[in-house]
């Protein structure tokens, strides 16, 4: 019998495929853009790094032409600051209504003329050099400084001692050779500069007057053809007046005489003009005569004394005046004219010649023609009956230089007076009207008035020179005063004092006794013209606001330090006096006195 099972049947399993239990699929994009993903981040990072790299550079770039531009802009600037302000002045004549004055024509300008600054006509280079000389010679460069033994030396403007290489030994000991000198600085580099602008002022084409030759006579050659006719432009001329001052604030042998070289070679250019005193205007004139005593000055203090007096000589035979003969000449057959015929400029530059000449004659023992001269000095210096109440700042200061002018005549000739007779009884009168006046013009002219505080006025340079010197005049005369109140003190009278040996004291103390009073009040009088000298050097030097030295042990005070020779000269003969009356009254009363005259 069959079964009734049901039939099995049996199937082979499908074969499934083999997969990896954990498998992370590499990505979800297709393979061709997964290559290309992976070359934008590399492109990305390199143009990240090299976008990082160029801001860098715009940066330092921007900053660069930041700190230049602002540096350009200030050096620019300081430069327009100085062509419009520092060298603002005028120089040259001036037709205005100070013309007459003549004060431009007394101020070194530096080539602008009446508009002041720099020429044009110079180019840019040239324009810029002078005004970098300007400040070199304004300012300084720092507290560097170079220092030469001898006033000899080959190093210093080398064309110069090859073309004048004979310079005679007994000239070199008589100004001083062999003595180390500190030369600033600045103004060598500012005799640098000036070379610069009239190397380039030559290259522009302008005229300057020809160089001399180093075999000429000594003293004025202007007679000669050779020099007559030899015009220069008026900026080279002014370019050669710059070099020249500037050598002369050097200051050492080779400059000065270098310096006397170039006014010459001024002169020669002027000379034609010069030789005619009706054919120029007061202003060409008076320029002449006072390069005329620039250059006599000059000579003199590089020793050639002889020589000095010819160009003094030259310069006041355009008035009138034979320093030979000391008395007044005669020129086209008329008297020579007086202070009420002069000019203004040519009245001061006259003055000043005679200053300059006398001090010389007095210097050489030639007493008796300095006092000549300066008393003829002294009738040019007379003023008017009446001066105008208002007047113009130019006519204020012409007015004030006279005075001062006639204060420093009236010191020379007071201490001429006194080297000629020690009695003489005008010396101290003629120091005491000395001393009047040279206070009159301290008080009128320190402080500064505002008129000549504006340096696009030629009048301010003049005014600062007038005050530095009337400071220097004032602290002398003081000095020379209280010299001569000390000397008329009978040196037994200072000497006997209160404490003096008994045996001696019995003597003297009849005699004494009437010496002492007048002898102590002269002292303290000397007393008080020698603490005014040392004041206004102290102010003419600028320590007026001066720190205090160190104090020392027994002092009650720190010693107040001053500054120049000119201060410890006066100081020192403050402190002679101030022993003589210690001496005279005993240390204790005469402690006493000194602080009461203080006080005053």
């Amino acid at each position: 019998m069959r079964s009734s099972r049901p039939l099995v049947l049996l199937r082979r399993p499908q074969t499934l495929p083999l997969r990896p239990l954990l498998r992370r699929p590499l990505s979800s994009v297709p393979p061709t853009r997964n290559i290309n993903h992976r070359t934008n981040e590399y492109t990305d990072s390199t143009i990240y790094a090299f976008s990082y790299l160029s801001r860098t550079i715009k940066y330092v770039l921007i900053s660069l032409v930041g700190i230049g531009a602002t540096g350009l802009i200030g050096f620019e600037g300081l430069h327009f600051w100085v062509e419009k302000v520092g060298m603002g002045a005028p120089s040259r004549e001036d037709s205005g209504i100070d013309g007459v004055w003549g004060w431009d024509g007394e101020h070194q300008g530096w080539t602008g003329g009446p508009k002041g600054g720099t020429d044009p006509r110079l180019g840019f280079k040239a324009r810029h050099a002078l005004r970098a000389a300007w400040i070199s010679q304004e300012w300084g460069a720092g507290s560097s400084a170079s220092i030469e033994k001898g006033m000899h030396t080959s190093a210093f403007h080398p064309d110069y001692v090859a073309a004048r290489s004979i310079i005679t030994r007994t000239q070199a000991d008589q100004a001083g050779g062999g003595v180390r000198k500190r030369v600033d600085r600045g103004y060598e580099i500012a005799d640098e500069y000036v070379d610069l602008a009239i190397k380039e002022a030559k290259k522009k084409g302008l005229v300057f007057p020809p160089e001399l030759s180093g075999a000429r006579a000594s003293g004025p050659t202007f007679d000669n053809d050779g020099y007559k006719g030899l015009h220069g432009d008026p900026a080279a001329m002014d370019l050669l007046l710059l070099k020249a001052g500037v050598l002369e604030r050097i200051n050492t042998f080779d400059s000065l005489a270098h310096a006397k070289d170039v006014y010459e070679q001024v002169l020669s250019s002027l000379s034609s003009s010069a030789l005619a005193p009706g054919s120029v205007s007061p202003g060409g004139q008076a320029k002449v005569m006072r390069l005329a005593s620039k250059v006599g000055d000059l000579c003199a203090r590089t020793g050639s004394r002889d020589e000095a007096t010819k160009w003094w000589s030259w310069g006041l035979g355009h008035v009138g005046i034979d320093v030979q003969r000391k008395v007044v000449g005669q020129v086209e057959g008329k008297p020579a004219a007086g202070v009420k015929d002069l000019p203004p400029p040519v009245l001061r530059a006259t003055i000043a010649l005679i200053t300059s000449a006398s001090a010389q004659l007095a210097t050489t023992s030639s007493l008796q023609a300095a006092s000549e001269l300066q008393a003829l000095g002294l009738t040019y210096l007379t003023p008017p009956p009446l001066i105008p109440a208002n007047q113009t700042p130019a006519a204020e200061l012409h007015w004030t230089w006279l005075t001062q002018r006639s204060s420093l005549l009236k010191l020379h000739l007071s201490s001429v007076l006194y080297a000629l007779q020690k009695t003489n009884p005008r010396s101290l009168p003629l120091l005491a009207e000395a001393k009047e006046e040279a206070e009159e013009v301290i008080a009128d002219i320190n402080p500064m008035p505002k008129e000549y505080l504006d340096k696009s006025k030629a009048t301010t340079p003049a005014a600062k020179l007038l005050a530095r010197d009337a400071l220097l005049t004032g602290a002398e005369i003081a000095f020379t005063r209280g010299l001569l109140l000390e000397r008329t003190v009978s040196p037994a009278a200072s000497t006997s004092s209160s404490w003096s040996i008994p045996f001696f004291s019995s003597l003297t103390t009849s005699s004494a006794s009437k010496l002492r009073p007048t002898t102590l009040t002269t002292l303290q009088a000397a007393q008080k013209e020698f603490q005014r000298a040392t004041a206004l050097s102290l102010l003419e030097s600028g320590a007026d606001k001066r720190k205090k030295g160190p104090k020392e042990e027994g002092q009650e005070e720190a010693v107040v330090v001053g500054r120049g020779e000119e201060w410890a000269k006066y100081n020192r003969s403050l402190e002679r006096v101030n022993g003589k009356i210690d001496e005279l009254l005993g240390v204790g009363q005469g402690a006493e006195v000194k602080e009461e005259v203080q006080k005053v």
